[in-house]
């Protein structure tokens, strides 16, 4: 796809929904993040357990909830330096969770859910700038350290549906019953890859979004909503994952957009996509 696709696919609108008032609230297993220009309320320290983290834009401009884990010792100062530098992060890092996106006014319609242990420290930054040559959000204050107090860590690993990578497909269910589901993806290729979720306008085919998003045109009109992404490094797999509720008998296409070099193709060109359809009964929601 052109650009205006890739920038439609990472940012579109989300599903608009009711807005948690001021101060982000934590209950024992949801906390929900209040983003605005430019500052996140979430509580600096969580107890250990599963956590899905949800979030609100209070602000005018859009934003993005993206939260990695950062490795023992790491000051947040250094991701943040490392990041304004345009420079790889995975010496900083044990690895990322995921991204949500919320447009002004606007929260995200997926989760991200996080098995969470004591003494873990997660970064939460918001990579955004408003137009070409602004600063980052991250660089007016957007970002913020989440620190794992005490508490009991997860007794089993997150129960998830998991979406393998390779270079240049997915293997995933074709077929899935509506309802919760948590995605997490294993990358068992050489390059770097991301999944991508969009839930597909009734009657839109891949083949129709494809050809509307090669010839630039308006994507935006094709899609139901957006509900962020996952992405790991060749041979690992995203901490945490993406929750959703799937609504029954619609069609979800996963994708990649990520290139090999500034010159490559986009993976998803070179055929890195899916659609993944909803029956009308759950069929094992977690």
């Amino acid at each position: 796809m052109k650009k205006a696709g890739i920038a439609f696919m990472l940012l579109a609108a989300c599903s608009r929904g009711d807005q948690s008032e001021g101060a982000a609230a934590a209950t024992a297993n949801v906390i929900e993040v209040t983003g605005s220009d430019y500052a996140f309320t979430v509580p600096e320290s969580v107890e250990a357990g599963t956590k899905t983290f949800h979030f609100a834009n209070t602000g005018k401009v859009r934003h993005e909830l993206n939260i990695s884990r950062l490795k023992d010792g790491v000051p947040m100062d250094s991701l943040l330096a490392t990041i304004k530098a345009d420079k790889s992060v995975k010496d900083l890092i044990d690895g990322p969770v995921g991204v949500l996106f919320a447009e002004p006014a606007g929260r995200s319609s997926a989760g991200l859910t996080i098995d969470m242990k004591p003494g873990e420290r997660y970064a939460v930054i918001c990579i955004f700038a408003d137009s070409a040559g602004a600063r980052q959000h991250f660089e007016l204050g957007m970002y913020k350290m989440i620190t794992v107090a005490g508490g009991t860590a997860p007794g089993r690993a997150l129960a998830a549906d998991t979406i393998v990578a390779t270079d240049y497909a997915f293997t995933y269910p074709r077929t899935m019953g509506a309802g919760r589901h948590t995605f997490v993806m294993r990358n068992e290729g050489k390059q770097r890859h991301q999944l991508s979720i969009e839930l597909l306008k009734k009657g839109v085919t891949v083949d129709s979004i494809m050809k509307v998003g090669k010839a630039g045109g308006d994507v935006f009109a094709l899609v139901d909503g957006a509900y962020g992404l996952l992405h790991a490094r060749a041979g690992q797999q995203n901490i945490g994952g993406l929750t959703l509720d799937m609504l029954p008998d619609r069609e979800y296409l996963i994708a990649c957009f990520f290139k090999d070099s500034p010159s490559s193709p986009e993976h998803v060109e070179l055929g890195m996509f899916g659609v993944i359809r909803t029956t009308a009964a759950a069929t094992g929601d977690d």
